[in-house]
């Protein structure tokens, strides 16, 4: 508003400051997707693996995806968006009759193996004996209904049981007399490929098209699980699909998609044809899209023994990891920064030729390093190939492009309406210019001076009069790219003191 001058004295006007700083997005937001043994269907946003457990039920061997999830948070994964996706579990029971049911801790069809024996007391109509077995553990519990011995209900004895809980809140009488008793109905998730794309069609979006809604997500991981065929294992011409779909939507979300190794891909010399073939995702998407070889043999809590699963969950944990400690322009690999926390050991123990090879042809390998242990020691993406020469060839490189374009996107919306002349693009610049600034001074770019290490141009040059008539303006923005050292030359040289003749 224009002060009004009338009678002497001080007069005070707020003036707008051109000053509108851009904070730099996030950029480790990890979105999974896959089966879970329950929860919502829609993106929900866990920040620890207690809310993982409590929102989706925690780990299950019939979910690749809480595998995934376990190692993320456990390398230094602070944010996921997880999106369940398949049939839902049932869990096997038994009814006992008099109102005793009990229902199988596993899920599925593997509770099915339990049969119940119940042994009625001839002494005392208030005891019975309860013997739970699967063929390989059994569980005996002397239960009692009397009130006065209400630690010896069924329910107070059940807490310690590994094999089954209750499906009642009646524990007043007795059950029936049983002799091997069968649990019935259990039966496994349903996964199909299909369940991953999801549905855009149908409100609410279901699996990939439901993360479309998502407001910002950084990382993908979709565990690649499906279950071998008796015949030819065509499981990677069906799996194919979900990758089209995903590195899409990453294109989309700038995002990057981190892959498990295809299912082909079960050896090293087996990893080599299949990348020399052709990588998972080809062409320019591929700039959008990491691969990981070999799996990662983890302890699984639930057996106690050990467990082969996909590197994509672990390694998004140590991208995070890297950004924290970091930041966004460090490649997330090497003995500092590429440790990989809760791995006992690899699927293979690659040679420096196996990972030379693979190297060159755009895989990240993970590697056993004498002293630091189980490592990640590759950081390219599906561009990355030596053959390619894409300037996207480096994981870092290309998240930093991906982290400015998302925090320039959300940091210049209010430049949406305001007159397209001088004073808007004098104010872009100054705003971009102290964000790529801060980016410099973190050490995001190469170069020793901000001059040469980057430009933001928006002017007369780069917005003609008819783009500015047609309600564009341009704002051109540039960096020097930090490559991470991949191969380190020293050179030595013997050095001998030159022997100089005297003569007398």
């Amino acid at each position: 508003m224009t002060t009004q001058f009338s009678y002497p004295g001080v007069y005070i006007e707020e003036i707008e400051s051109p000053v509108r700083p851009i904070a730099g997005a996030e950029t480790s937001v990890t979105a999974f997707v896959g089966p879970a043994l329950f929860g919502p269907t829609s993106p929900t946003t866990v920040e620890s693996w207690a809310d993982f457990e409590k929102e989706f039920g925690g780990l299950w061997q019939g979910s690749e995806l809480s595998y995934a999830v376990y190692q993320f948070f456990l390398n230094g994964g602070s944010k996921a968006i997880v999106v369940r996706v398949g049939e839902g579990v049932e869990y096997a029971g038994v009814d006992l009759k008099n109102g005793v049911k009990l229902k199988a801790k596993a899920p599925g069809a593997a509770g099915k193996k339990l049969k119940a024996t119940v042994t009625l007391d001839a002494n005392d109509n208030k005891r019975y004996t309860l013997l739970i077995s699967d063929g390989t553990t059994s569980e005996s519990y002397d239960v009692t209904i009397d009130p006065a011995l209400r630690n010896r209900w069924l329910d107070r004895q059940l807490a310690t049981s590994q094999l089954v809980e209750r499906d009642t809140e009646t524990f007043d009488k007795r059950p029936d007399a049983v002799t091997d008793e069968s649990f019935t109905g259990g039966k496994d998730a349903t996964f199909t490929p299909a369940h991953v794309l999801g549905d855009a069609t149908k409100l609410p979006h279901t699996g990939l098209a439901a993360l479309a809604d998502v407001e910002i997500f950084n990382l993908l991981v979709i565990p690649a699980q499906l279950a071998k065929p008796s015949g030819t294992d065509d499981r990677d011409t069906k799996w194919a699909p979900v990758v089209d779909a995903a590195v899409r939507l990453c294109e989309e979300q700038r995002a990057m998609l981190l892959l498990d190794p295809p299912f082909g891909w079960d050896s090293p010399e087996t990893a080599v044809t299949g990348a020399r073939a052709g990588m998972p995702v080809g062409g320019l998407a591929g700039r959008n899209a990491a691969v990981f070889f070999p799996k990662v043999v983890i302890s699984d809590p639930l057996s106690g023994g050990n467990l082969e699963v996909g590197p994509a969950g672990t390694v998004a944990g140590v991208i995070a990891r890297t950004d924290t400690r970091r930041g966004v322009w460090k490649a997330p690999a090497g003995t500092d920064d590429g440790g990989l926390l809760g791995v006992r050991s690899l699927a293979f123990r690659l040679s420096d030729q196996q990972n030379g090879t693979l190297n060159k042809l755009g895989v990240n390998c993970l590697r056993t390093v004498p002293v630091y242990g189980n490592v990640l020691w590759g950081s390219r993406t599906c561009r990355g190939g030596d053959a390619v020469s894409d300037p996207w060839k480096y994981i870092p490189v290309r998240r930093v492009a991906l982290h400015i374009e998302e925090s320039l996107f959300i940091g210049t919306k209010w430049v949406v309406f305001e007159p397209n002349d001088e004073p808007l693009w004098s104010s872009i610049r100054l705003n971009i210019g102290a964000f790529m600034n801060r980016l410099f001074r973190q050490g995001a770019f190469q170069g020793p001076t901000a001059k040469g290490a980057y430009f933001v141009r928006c002017d007369a040059s780069n917005n003609p009069q008819d783009d500015i008539n047609d309600g564009i303006v341009t704002i051109d923005v540039g960096f020097q790219p930090l490559s991470p050292a991949e191969f380190v030359h020293i050179r030595i040289q013997q050095k001998r003191d030159d022997a100089t003749a005297q003569g007398s």
